[in-house]
């Protein structure tokens, strides 16, 4: 976590117009999978995600849960003098594994003790950028997953198609 916040700090100075915040993920997949908000960058209608949170809380029951995202603005349209409709391409990368005894819980999980998803998405909404960034999103995702679900069959772990998506919020505040 100290490395990231330290790239993160090297890399402000650098990029006047970039931006640090948050997203709040109100999205799942098919696999049983979503995030807590993530700590963001952007800069130059790139998007970053990084899920800090995810991997903070993970490492304290003996798993890694490590996982980013990415979305590059394609396009945008003005909606009003402050809002602004964006559409936005990208993709999520999730490692997950169990590295101890988790207890009696996660029983079956334990079977599998690390698996992936990776899922392409397609961030559209709007965004308000006046001193602070505030965007509102519509995401769908689809990709391929390995990783079980909870009281998932033997055969779980083999690779399949995973669908999903939701809502993102995202807040940040934007260079001087």
């Amino acid at each position: 976590m100290k490395k990231v916040l330290m790239l993160m700090a090297l890399a402000a100075p650098t990029s006047a117009f970039a931006g640090f915040g948050a997203t709040a993920h109100m999205t799942g997949l098919s696999d049983g999978t979503g995030w807590y908000p993530s700590l963001d960058w952007r800069q130059k209608g790139v998007h970053i995600n990084l899920q800090a949170v995810d991997l903070i809380d993970s490492l304290g029951d003996d798993q890694l849960d490590l996982g980013a995202g990415f979305a590059i603005v394609a396009g945008k349209k003005s909606i009003s003098p402050q809002v602004e409709g964006t559409i936005s391409p990208g993709a999520a990368l999730r490692y997950y594994s169990i590295n101890g005894d988790i207890g009696d819980a996660m029983e079956k999980a334990k079977q599998q003790r690390s698996g992936f998803n990776l899922v392409g998405q397609f961030r559209m909404g709007m965004e308000m950028k006046e001193k602070m960034g505030f965007g509102v999103y519509v995401v769908p995702q689809l990709g391929i997953t390995n990783l079980k679900t909870l009281g998932g069959k033997e055969d779980d772990s083999e690779f399949k198609l995973v669908g999903g998506g939701g809502l993102e919020v995202s807040a940040w505040f934007v260079g001087n």
